[in-house]
């Protein structure tokens, strides 16, 4: 009996890490919604549950189990109660058709499957944390287990029975511990990535993360035939704010300018520290025109913004914005366009917005 827990549980494990594998590089390809995650949940675990029917074992008086009741708890956890639906369905029309003849032992099956997903349903819906509601879960199918057996082997195998219990407790409780720490390392791994991609200071995108987010914008607009815009934003004569009121007060501007630039622009837009004080923003679908319209709302926003220093002195500053937008300029120029708008900004009294000539 050892040997066949020892090969469910592996089957357990390698279904769950290469499920979650796959799953998360055709989240990474098409970006999934919650409706083909939930789908994938569902058909996925109800296949696994029913190789887990080709893999029962003895435990003893001659009662055959399997573990098609942890792909159900599974399949409910991630996906919700219609997601544990679907796994279900799958496990008992194939135990009831495909699976041998129909006989006492098929419909108790198929009961505990149905018991299953509501043991599960009630379990993951209780607003506790995620450990107790795995063993409510194991409590549940635990005791639907007993009450499966009983009339099929009688109490005189309550030994059994109770061997059972403790194995499916056990299974689900190994499950929630796979499913957690692969959500923690994705957690981690969330974590470690948007601390590679955005600015220490600002927290907004860093030069790496706007190459290519830039990058992508280009190649979906030029496929999508849509315009973006880009600007460039310089603060005007902020080595002097550096020099008068020291580094920290030229931190807490940084900071607080980027606050502003990002209230400035919508949700789908990108703003990034492009490095020292110059920022760089992407609007999506958006004309020429209408990019200096925004260029020239974010001056003034700023030129109007009052900046609270460390030293609990207050500043204001402007910025001087150059403008480049797709299709007018090719998006391997806009850059050098925008920055040489910049220049322009610059060269004709700051405090300024200028689009690429």
């Amino acid at each position: 009996m050892v040997i066949h827990l020892l090969i469910n549980f592996s089957l357990l494990t390698t279904f769950i890490f290469f499920g979650d594998m796959i799953l998360s590089r055709l989240n990474e390809r098409f970006t999934l919604s919650k409706l083909p995650v939930s789908g994938f949940y569902g058909f996925g675990f109800g296949l696994f549950g029913i190789v887990q029917l080709y893999f029962a074992f003895p435990l003893g008086d001659g009662t055959i189990i399997d573990f098609r009741q942890v792909s159900i708890l599974a399949s409910t956890y991630l996906g919700g109660p219609v997601t544990g639906l679907i796994t279900a369905a799958l496990i008992a029309v194939f135990r009831l058709f495909f699976f041998g003849p129909i006989h006492q032992a098929t419909i108790y099956g198929v009961v505990n499957v149905t018991l299953t997903l509501l043991a599960a349903v009630f379990a993951f819906s209780r607003k506790k944390p995620d450990v107790q509601q795995w063993l409510i879960a194991g409590y549940g199918i635990a005791v639907i287990a007993t009450f499966i057996l009983i009339p099929l082997i009688g109490w005189k195998s309550i030994g059994t029975i109770l061997l059972f219990d403790l194995i499916c407790f056990m299974a689900a409780q190994f499950t929630y511990l796979l499913i957690s720490h692969l959500k923690k390392s994705h957690e981690a791994l969330e974590m470690f990535k948007e601390a590679a991609e955005r600015d220490f200071l600002t927290g907004l995108h860093n030069p790496r993360s706007y190459n290519r987010i830039f990058s992508k914008t280009a190649e979906l607009s030029a496929l999508n035939h849509e315009p973006f815009s880009l600007l460039l934003v310089d603060i005007d004569h902020f080595k002097h704010v550096n020099d008068t009121y020291g580094h920290a007060a030229g931190d807490a501007v940084l900071s607080k300018l980027a606050d502003v630039l990002q209230a400035g622009i919508r949700i789908r837009d990108y703003c990034a520290r492009k490095g020292g004080e110059e920022f760089a923003i992407l609007l999506i679908r958006c004309t020429a025109e209408q990019g200096m319209m925004v260029a020239e709302k974010l001056r003034s926003s700023v030129q109007g913004y009052v900046f609270d220093l460390p030293d609990q002195t207050t500043l204001q500053i402007t910025v001087s914005i150059g403008v480049s937008s797709f299709p007018e300029y090719a998006p391997s120029d806009m850059l050098e366009k925008a920055d040489d708008a910049l220049y322009e900004a610059k060269e004709n009294g700051r405090n300024r917005v200028f689009y690429a000539k």
